[in-house]
């Protein structure tokens, strides 16, 4: 249930554009990413949040969101692994955080977080997700 007036819009209302029907064509992610920008963002699951920041969209709306669930949860899962969304928004453009001050301070806290549990942590992706935090922090 959507906690905040800003959840219970949809990032094509956010973000006051709207995208035409893709092409019939059209892979499934960009499928998915269109019908992804009509949904309320707090209706969107781990899954639908991590491929949208994956893809750079609608980063605006959904970004606050992300941080206020990856601070519950740091390891927050979509379709691949533990901690898959936390490394999908790490993987932002650094531009992408520029006018964002308060949502990259989050971020860090949450990635310095999961940096200092990470040697608890086991699995393949530990060595990336400690990479690419060590990266996002000395940016």
């Amino acid at each position: 249930m959507p906690d905040n007036a800003a959840d219970q819009q949809s990032v094509e209302h956010i973000e006051g554009v709207g995208w035409p029907e893709p092409a019939s064509d059209a892979t499934y992610v960009i499928r998915r990413v269109h019908q992804l920008r009509r949904i309320p963002v707090g209706e969107l699951s781990v899954e639908d949040l991590r491929l949208m920041v994956s893809q750079s969209v609608g980063t605006v709306a959904i970004l606050p969101r992300i941080l206020d669930l990856l601070e519950e949860d740091p390891l927050a899962a979509g379709d691949f692994f533990p901690g898959d969304l936390l490394v999908a928004t790490l993987r932002l453009r650094h531009d992408q955080w520029s006018s964002h001050v308060g949502l990259l301070d989050k971020a860090r806290r949450v990635a310095q977080r999961v940096d200092a549990m990470a040697t608890e942590l086991d699995g393949a992706q530990i060595p990336e997700l400690r990479h690419l935090i060590r990266e996002f922090l000395s940016n």
